[in-house]
């Protein structure tokens, strides 16, 4: 087991190699030869759906090169593990990062300006036979608008900053796969997270306790922002998602967990769903809608706590669902074409 979550981590170093290159030829080649030709691919709005490298290149890298000739992609999360949970198969590559490089055209309707710009990502590959053959990502978007002077969403209450990779300086694993240590760590996260969601309106630090350090980071994306400490995170991040929200199910068992060391993470697609009944929430007023929502997160575990976690939640489809078109919104700040 140890050989093979070491061994798919050299997998997919060539994409890596290639997304650092600067160079959509060498990316446009890494994605074809990775990729199986029906691998299965699901993304942030606007793109959800992909089908295969060819299709992942053509809509969604080749347009974003287009605007961002300078494009690349530094990786502070490399890790890989089996799906966690009894019964549970699969084995799982995380990567998680900022692409970097200057917005020299209007990309996705957000305006050009020429200068340089960054992108969190958060993407979990599953392997099988050196290919990949399912993948999901999250690209903080809404993280580009902001930079470029394009906000169309309600202010965040967290800070926003391009946030750092792992304080220990270990995200990019490249010590022996520890099963042992894995296992833990996703306990750790599992027990964490089901203790989390017992919190409601009245409770809104329900979870913290004894599972996270006193000094904790929680970065979010772009639309929520980061916090620290327990009273940061409870007041700017849980209070808005606990008075909000109603009927707020985490579907924990049907998502894929995975730990590599200290490190752990979590895709749900959806990780949950739950009523837009109450303030607070993304700066909306209630509508009554039911709501689902796709993250891929990240955690760091410290001398048995929480030490950072790194979360990256769909915001643009959140706002979508609750009514509020983006884009439109967008366009209409900035004269910019729509997106189609």
């Amino acid at each position: 087991m140890t050989i093979v979550h070491d061994h798919n981590k050299t997998v997919v170093a060539p994409l890596r190699e290639a997304l650092q290159s600067c160079d959509a030829d060498c990316v446009k080649k890494a994605i074809l030869e990775l990729f199986t030709p029906d691998a299965k691919i699901r993304l942030c709005y606007p793109y959800q759906d992909v089908t295969g490298p060819q299709e992942l290149w053509e809509r969604v890298y080749a347009p974003l090169f287009a605007a961002v000739p300078s494009l690349e992609r530094r990786d502070f999360i490399v890790m890989a593990g089996p799906r966690w949970g009894e019964g549970q198969t699969g084995n799982w590559v995380g990567l998680g990062g900022n692409f970097i490089g200057s917005l020299e055209q209007s990309w996705l309707g957000i305006p050009a300006h020429g200068n340089p710009v960054f992108m969190r990502y958060h993407e979990y590959l599953r392997i099988v036979d050196d290919k990949v053959v399912e993948m999901e990502g999250l690209w903080d978007i809404a993280q580009v608008m902001l930079q470029a002077g394009a906000w169309p969403m309600a202010p965040q209450l967290g800070e926003e900053w391009l946030c750092p990779g792992p304080a220990d300086g270990q995200g990019v694993i490249t010590a022996p796969f520890d099963a042992d240590q894995a296992d833990a760590s996703v306990q750790l996260v599992w027990d964490m997270l089901n203790d989390l969601k017992q919190g409601d309106a009245n409770t809104p630090g329900r979870g913290l306790g004894g599972y996270w350090h006193d000094h904790a980071f929680w970065y979010g994306p772009t639309g929520l922002g980061t916090a620290r400490g327990h009273a940061d995170i409870r007041d700017k991040i849980f209070t808005g998602f606990r008075k909000g929200l109603s009927d707020n199910t985490r579907h924990l068992e049907q998502g894929v967990f995975f730990g590599d060391h200290n490190l752990v993470a979590f895709t749900g697609w959806p990780s949950g769903t739950a009523v837009h009944s109450g303030e607070g929430f993304l700066g909306l007023a209630p509508t009554g809608r039911t709501i689902t929502r796709c993250s891929l997160d990240f955690w760091r575990v410290e001398n048995d706590l929480v030490r950072e976690c790194w979360v990256m939640v769909d915001i643009i489809d959140l706002y979508r669902q609750l009514g509020v078109d983006v884009f439109a919104r967008m366009t209409a700040m900035c004269g910019q074409q729509a997106v189609a």
